[in-house]
C-alpha cells in the first residue's frame, strides 16, 4: 500500500460518516422525529448536524497531506469538466457549507419549515458527493476497482456509520427515539452489516482469481487475505452484538450497558476503516 493512501482511507471513511449522518437524520425527519431540538444544541456533539461537520472538517484537513503541496489546493478545481476529482472537491464544498446553513439557522429556530427542507437539499449535495467519490474510482485500467463492489462498498460505508452514529446518540440519551424508531434503526442497520459481509466475501473470491502480474499485490494469501479474514470476523461479531444489545435485549437496553454501545460504534468503524485498507491495497494497474 502507498504511503498516501493512508490519508485517502481516513478521508473517504470520515466523509462518507458524514454524509450517512445526514442521510439518517433526514430520513428520520420525514418519519416523524422530533429532530428540532438535537439541532438547536449548536456546537456540541450531541448535535448531529455538528457531528456531520465535524467529520467533513477532520477529513478535508486530512486529504490536504495527500498533496505534494497543499498551497496548491485550489488548482484542484481547474478541470471541472473532465475531472472527477475536481467535482469532488467542489461537491465537498457545497456539502460543507449546506450544513454550516443548516447549523446555524437550526441553532437559532428550527420552527421554521423550511429548515426542514433544508435537510433534503444537505441530503442530496451528500448523495452528489458520494456519486462523485465513487466515480473517481471505477477506473477500468484498475481492475479490483472497476466493479459494482466499489459503489457498494461507499454507499454501506455511508449508511452503517450513520446508522450506528445515532443508536450511539440515543444510548447515551442524547437523541430521543422512541423503542420503535430505535428498532428500526437497529434492524436496518444488522441488514446493512450482514449486506457488507456478504460483498465482502463475494469480492473477494473475485479478487482471488483476478492475475495480478509479476509486481502486483499477493490478494489470496499472506497479509492481505489475513486481513480480509480479521474484517470477516469483526463484521460477524458487529451483526450478533448489535442483534442481542438492540434487538434481543430491548430497543434500548437499560442504563448502564450503553458502554457495551460504543464499543459496538468502536468494532465498526475500525472493521470500515479495515475495508478501506484493503480496498487500497488492492490497487494495481493494467494498460496504460
Amino acid at each position: 500500500m502507498r504511503n498516501k493512501d493512508w490519508t485517502l482511507v481516513i478521508f473517504t471513511t470520515l466523509t462518507q460518516a458524514s454524509v450517512g449522518i445526514i442521510l439518517c437524520l433526514t430520513l428520520l425527519n420525514y418519519l416523524g422525529a422530533d429532530v428540532g431540538p438535537i439541532v438547536q444544541q449548536g456546537l456540541s456533539l450531541k448535535n448531529p448536524v455538528f457531528l456531520a461537520i465535524a467529520f467533513a472538517g477532520i477529513a478535508t484537513l486530512i486529504s490536504f497531506l495527500h498533496l505534494g503541496s497543499p498551497s496548491n489546493a485550489p488548482n484542484a478545481l481547474n478541470n471541472l469538466s473532465g475531472s472527477w476529482i475536481s467535482r469532488e472537491i467542489l461537491a465537498l464544498a457545497i456539502y460543507s457549507l449546506s450544513l454550516l446553513v443548516t447549523m446555524v439557522l437550526g441553532w437559532g429556530d428550527w420552527t421554521h419549515r423550511y429548515l426542514a427542507h433544508l435537510l433534503v437539499l444537505n441530503a442530496i449535495s451528500g448523495l452528489a458527493l458520494l456519486w462523485m467519490m465513487i466515480r473517481i474510482y471505477v477506473m477500468p485500467t484498475i481492475p479490483p476497482w472497476n466493479s459494482w463492489y466499489t459503489g457498494a462498498s461507499f454507499v454501506s460505508t455511508a449508511v452503517c456509520l450513520g446508522l450506528l452514529t445515532f443508536l450511539l446518540l440515543s444510548q447515551a440519551e442524547f437523541v430521543g427515539l422512541d423503542d420503535r424508531a430505535g428498532g428500526f434503526l437497529a434492524t436496518f442497520l444488522i441488514a446493512v452489516l450482514v449486506i457488507e459481509l456478504l460483498a465482502a466475501l463475494f469480492h473477494q473470491r473475485r479478487l482471488n482469481q483476478m492475475d495480478t502480474g509479476f509486481d502486483g499485490p499477493i490478494l489470496e494469501r499472506g497479509i492481505f487475505y489475513r486481513l480480509f479474514l480479521l474484517r470477516m470476523t469483526m463484521l460477524t461479531v458487529s451483526v450478533l452484538m448489535t442483534a442481542f444489545l438492540f434487538l434481543v435485549s430491548g430497543s434500548f437496553p437499560e442504563s448502564g450497558q450503553y458502554l457495551w454501545a460504543y464499543a459496538l460504534f468502536f468494532l465498526v468503524l475500525v472493521q470500515e476503516f479495515v475495508g478501506r485498507l484493503l480496498f487500497y491495497s488492492s490497487y494495481f494497474r493494467i494498460g496504460v
